[in-house]
């Protein structure tokens, strides 16, 4: 598989990645675009505009030293491949756009000018209770569409997940056109980590058009393993590329060979197989490529 073309403004250095820090004292890995973006930062994730929690389960704020959090408890879920289980799911629509179909009216989503098609998501978390040592997984979601009422099979889901060891697979990329039909591919982890119980996780995903590469479109999990500095609660901002998935137009997934790029109305941070979910700085920005 060909590299990925880099975004200009990115630096690596010894497996890390600087650049500009946002309002939160997050790193910004790639610089933004003039579009839409969200940021929780210390926003009440029960109240936030442009922000769902799912089935209005309320989070609960929680405080550690300096580090200020929220705390939400997972809901049961019968999955449609089969089976049931936990899950929590924090929907962010920082377009502020509306859809003209939902799931209930149509299989799947249509697009709109405002959706945000290269993004930098970042949330920072911390799970309890494996419940589901197959299933526990953090996921980073996001959700649009390119089809129109005629081509309901260009509805989309793609998705980057830190699992547990437990699961077979620490790190996946999934993809799903046609609901509830998903591929999965495991990907191979840059360095040693797997999500555990009690312990935070920094989590992004960068997700763009590859630059002068209309036909690939680039999939990056970072994480920092260790995000917190424990006196100030500030973000150290140790970020590593831990996997990568180059979607391209023609190379075939399992069901699918359709290139996903056209980017999402909602985006989602989701937990499966956890009692419960701490999180923090929650936040979603358009992206400045390279031209």
């Amino acid at each position: 598989m060909a590299p990925a073309m880099q975004p200009s403004a990115t630096t690596e250095r010894n497996g890390s990645i600087g650049q500009a820090i946002d309002d939160d004292g997050v790193a910004m890995l790639i610089p933004s675009a003039p579009g839409a973006q969200f940021h929780l930062g210390s926003g009440n994730p029960n109240s936030a505009a442009n922000f769902q929690i799912e089935r209005k389960t309320q989070a609960l704020a929680r405080r550690d030293g300096a580090l200020r959090y929220w705390n939400l408890a997972s809901h049961d879920l019968d999955y449609a491949s089969g089976g049931s289980g936990k899950t929590s799911r924090l929907h962010i629509y920082a377009s502020a756009g509306q859809q003209v179909h939902t799931w209930k009216s149509q299989q799947g989503f249509l697009a709109s000018p405002n959706d945000i098609r290269n993004q930098e998501f970042t949330a920072f978390v911390r799970v309890h209770g494996v419940i589901d040592a197959k299933r526990a997984a953090i996921t980073l979601k996001i959700r649009g569409g390119a089809h129109s009422p005629k081509n309901p099979d260009l509805a989309s889901c793609t998705m980057m997940t830190l699992q547990a060891a437990s699961s077979g697979a620490v790190a996946r990329f999934g993809k799903e056109l046609t609901h509830p039909v998903y591929d999965y591919v495991k990907l191979t982890p840059q360095f040693d980590a797997a999500l555990v119980e009690n312990r935070w996780f920094g989590l992004k995903l960068a997700s763009y058009r590859a630059a002068g590469a209309p036909s690939r479109a680039v999939n990056r999990l970072y994480l920092d393993d260790d995000p917190f500095d424990g006196p100030t609660g500030r973000p150290r901002n140790r970020w590593k590329l831990f996997a990568e998935y180059i979607d391209i137009e023609g190379v075939n997934t399992g069901n699918y060979a359709k290139l996903a790029d056209w980017g999402g109305w909602q985006t989602t941070l989701r937990s499966d197989g956890i009692g419960s979910l701490d999180f923090a700085l929650i936040s979603l920005r358009e992206i400045q490529l390279a031209k």
